[in-house]
């Protein structure tokens, strides 16, 4: 049979000091995406879309 002993066990203490992130030698990352790419954009397609856009948003208004 196994006794227990009745002394309480000492607990670790976790430090409180924040930990520093290791540098990496990367600067930090702004979010920013440069894509280079050469699109033709067709003009007729555009102004078409917008034409249609600006005819829903219409009808939306002229419901309420």
């Amino acid at each position: 049979m196994i006794k227990k002993s009745k002394t309480p066990k000492k607990v670790a203490k976790k430090s409180n000091k924040a930990k520093k992130p290791k540098n990496t030698g990367l600067e930090e990352d702004s979010g920013i995406i440069l894509i280079d790419d050469d699109l033709v954009t067709d003009k007729d397609k555009e102004l078409e879309e917008r034409r249609a856009y600006l005819e829903e948003a219409r009808s939306q208004d002229s419901m309420e």
